[in-house]
């Protein structure tokens, strides 16, 4: 695809309905600034593609004769002493011929290099669904503006075929990279994980100077039922009512108008050992209902209408 501009797509979700309005479909691109500890899609965090194994799906060499192994042609898979492949991940350039052999599925790429005319055309498919609706196309991720000039070109896309779309972001990404994408955006649902700079680097890793700058900007730019500010509650990270309340008060004093909460939850956790890491949040559970309501009571006290989303 040389000389063509292309993204790295994980996944094209088609009959979404949390992701900005009517039926959607949400397209995720890899790559993300943040790394923050609740993260329910870890396959979205680095920008190339990634060998992902589903260790519960593999049989064994007993069985299959382990056909990944010498599929490998750069030593990246071995056998453990239990007959089960083990993937040096340093190694691993996510050829993909591995999971070719795989009689299993335990193996996929998970990353695939797509024009702007191939998304497009997954998109076009559930067009009628859209108009019905009041739905369209929405850009989530990892982060879609760590692609920016591909985002934009996207984006730009759907609305030449007249369609709505929607970015999902964590805000973090320089103001033109922001600004390029921006103008081809038809609702923005801007993630604001903490309010204090340094509770922000420890549970993502980047401060939030960045993001609160391009919030500010956005919010000059934008009109205020354009905008939807989205908080991730995290018992015990960011669930505060002192978090929630400085946020209710730092979102209405830039004239928006909502916010939604968005409740963790560990409907990803099994995905870290597909992609040989560490779940960070092993013992957190979900955010009580009765919780949630003093929160949402504390938003709508600030005059802004409140929302409860999905991570």
């Amino acid at each position: 695809m040389s000389g063509v501009l292309t993204g790295q797509v994980f996944n094209i979700q088609r009959y979404s309905i949390h992701d900005g309005g009517g039926i959607r479909t949400l397209v995720f691109l890899k790559g993300c600034p943040l790394r923050c500890l609740w993260c329910s899609n870890p396959e979205s965090q680095k920008s190339g593609p990634e060998l992902g194994f589903i260790e519960a799906r593999c049989v064994g060499d007993a069985t299959c004769g382990a056909p990944c192994v010498s599929a490998c042609s750069i030593g990246a898979i071995s056998l453990s002493v239990h007959g089960v492949p083990v993937i040096d991940r340093d190694k691993c350039d996510a050829c993909g011929k591995c999971a070719e052999v795989c009689g299993k599925d335990a193996l996929k790429v998970v990353g695939e290099e797509m024009t702007v005319d191939q998304v497009m055309t997954e998109v076009e498919k559930d067009r009628a669904f859209y108009h019905r609706s009041g739905g369209g196309v929405t850009l989530g991720g990892g982060e879609p503006l760590a692609q920016h000039e591909f985002a934009a070109r996207l984006l730009e896309a759907a609305h030449e075929a007249y369609l709505h779309t929607a970015l999902e972001t964590c805000g973090h990404a320089p103001w033109d990279h922001f600004e390029a994408v921006l103008k081809h955006v038809d609702l923005l649902q801007f993630d604001l994980k903490h309010m204090d700079p340094a509770k922000h680097q420890r549970l993502t890793g980047q401060t939030n100077e960045l993001v609160l700058s391009n919030l500010v900007k956005v919010s000059s730019l934008r009109p205020p039922e354009d905008v939807i500010v989205r908080i991730p509650i995290v018992p015990g990270l960011t669930d505060s009512v002192e978090n929630i309340r400085k946020t209710a008060r730092f979102v209405a004093g830039l004239g928006l108008r909502q916010i939604e909460l968005v409740p963790y939850h560990r409907l990803g956790v099994s995905k870290y050992a597909q992609y040989g890491l560490v779940y960070p949040l092993a013992g957190c559970e979900a955010p009580t209902q009765s919780h949630l309501d003093e929160l949402r009571k504390i938003v709508e006290e600030s005059g802004l209408l409140e929302m409860t989303g999905r991570l």
